[in-house]
């Protein structure tokens, strides 16, 4: 995953890729629209109230409109060389 940008994306978007975040079980970076940034695993998407929640493995649910974006977490693994003869 690149850099995603919930602004370029629009928020139904951008749910959509939190909630594949879910499903692969990889951390993601977040950046928070106040500059807040971290890494972790997105647990589960949530609606409370009309309002979208991303709930995390070790911080506190943080509501979607606040993420101002999403990038993988660690680096995209490569495949291991084929032995050398």
């Amino acid at each position: 995953m690149s850099r995603l940008e919930q602004d370029q994306v629009g928020s139904c978007s951008f749910v959509d890729v939190l909630e594949e975040a879910v499903l692969v079980k990889r951390p993601v970076a977040i950046e928070l629209r106040d500059g807040t940034t971290f890494i972790d695993q997105v647990t589960d998407v949530t609606t409370e109230s009309g309002q979208d929640f991303a709930v995390f493995r070790s911080h506190a649910r943080v509501p979607v409109k606040e993420i101002a974006a999403a990038t993988r977490g660690e680096p995209p693994r490569r495949p291991s060389p084929p032995d050398a003869p």
